[in-house]
C-alpha cells in the first residue's frame, strides 16, 4: 500500500503565485514571504512529488514543467476549495468590508458573473467597488483606500507587484458597415473612439500612432464599452480594444482608406493587494474574476 503523502497548501499557493508572476520574488511579495522561504517551500514541494515543477532559464522562471502544469491544475482547485470552505464555516472572518478597484469594462462584463458566487460564499461581507482607470485604482490603494487593485496594462514591461489575471492582443476595430463601406481620411486623418485620456488602452493607440506618424482626430470619447460599442457600430471612427470585447455589428480592421493600421501591444488584466496580511476574500474576489475571464476567452 502506498504511503500517504499530504501536500502543503501554502506551498501549492507559492507555486501558484510563481506561475501566474513569472517571478520567485513578486510572489514572495505578494505571499508576503521573503524570497528564500518562498523557494524552500517550492524545493520541499518538489522533494514531495518527486518531479521538477518550475522551468528555469538562466535564474529565471519559465513556466512549469508538463509536471508542474498537471500538479498546478489540481493546486487551483485545491486552494479554492480551501478558501471556500474556511469562508464558509469561520464567518466571522467574513465580516468587515472588502475595498475593490477595477476597470469600468468590467462592470459591464465579468463583474455581473462574480457578484452572486461571491455574495453567497461572503453574505456578510460588505463590498464596495471603485471603477476607474488603472492609474486611479493604483493610487487608491497605494493610499490605503483600496483592499485590492484590478487594472489593465498595456505593453510589456510588467509592474514588479501585479499577478496577471489574463492577457490577450488589443485589435482595431471598426462597425461593420463602416469597415464595408469606409469614407476616406477627412485630410489624412483617421477618425478615432476611445475611452477617457487616461485609459491604458488610448494611451498604447496613440503611442501606436505616433511611432506611426499617422494623424488621428478623436470623435467620441466616453467610459463605458457600451457607449463606445455603439458609437463604433454608428461609425463614429475606429475605435482599439481587446480581443474578446469585440461586439455585435464591429469587425476587426488591419487597415483604414489604404493605410495599415500600426501594431499594437497586448492587453492584460492585473490584480495588485495592499501590503499586509491579504484575506482569503480577497483572494477569492481575485480568483474569481480570473477564473470567470479564462473560462469567457476560452469559449
Amino acid at each position: 500500500m502506498m504511503p500517504r503523502r499530504h501536500l502543503d497548501i501554502e506551498a501549492l499557493r507559492a507555486l501558484a503565485c510563481i506561475v501566474d508572476s513569472a517571478s520567485f520574488s513578486a510572489a514572495a511579495q505578494q505571499l508576503g514571504r521573503t524570497q528564500s522561504a518562498i523557494s524552500l517551500q517550492i524545493k520541499r514541494l518538489e522533494q514531495t512529488v518527486g518531479q521538477t515543477l518550475l522551468r528555469r532559464v538562466q535564474g529565471r522562471v519559465d513556466g512549469p514543467t508538463a509536471e508542474g502544469a498537471s500538479l498546478l491544475a489540481y493546486a487551483r482547485q485545491i486552494l479554492r476549495l480551501n478558501d471556500e470552505a474556511y469562508a464558509t464555516v469561520a464567518q466571522d472572518a467574513a465580516l468587515g468590508t472588502l475595498r475593490v478597484g477595477l476597470p469600468e469594462e468590467l462592470m459591464e462584463s465579468v463583474f455581473p458573473a462574480v457578484m452572486p458566487q461571491f455574495r453567497a460564499l461572503y453574505p456578510r461581507l460588505r463590498l464596495f467597488v471603485q471603477a476607474d482607470t488603472a492609474a486611479a485604482v493604483r493610487q487608491s490603494l497605494a493610499a490605503g483606500g483600496l483592499d485590492v487593485a484590478l487594472y489593465k496594462h498595456c505593453g510589456e514591461a510588467m509592474p514588479g507587484s501585479g499577478e496577471v489575471l489574463w492577457q490577450e492582443p488589443l485589435r482595431w476595430m471598426a462597425g461593420v458597415a463602416y469597415r464595408d463601406s469606409p469614407p476616406a481620411m477627412l485630410d489624412g486623418v483617421l477618425p478615432l473612439a476611445l475611452f477617457g485620456e487616461n485609459c491604458v488602452f488610448r494611451l498604447a493607440v496613440t503611442a501606436a500612432l505616433a511611432r506611426a506618424e499617422l494623424p488621428w482626430a478623436l470623435q467620441y470619447s466616453g467610459s463605458s464599452t457600451t457607449g463606445l460599442c455603439h458609437a463604433v457600430r454608428c461609425g463614429l471612427g475606429l475605435t482599439v480594444l481587446p480581443g474578446s470585447l469585440l461586439a455585435a455589428g464591429m469587425a476587426e480592421v488591419t487597415q483604414f482608406d489604404g493605410q495599415r493600421l500600426p501594431d499594437l501591444p497586448a492587453a492584460c488584466l492585473l490584480a495588485e493587494h495592499a501590503p499586509g496580511t491579504v484575506t482569503a476574500a480577497a483572494r477569492r474576489f481575485v480568483a474569481m474574476v480570473g477564473e470567470i475571464k479564462a473560462a469567457r476567452l476560452a469559449s
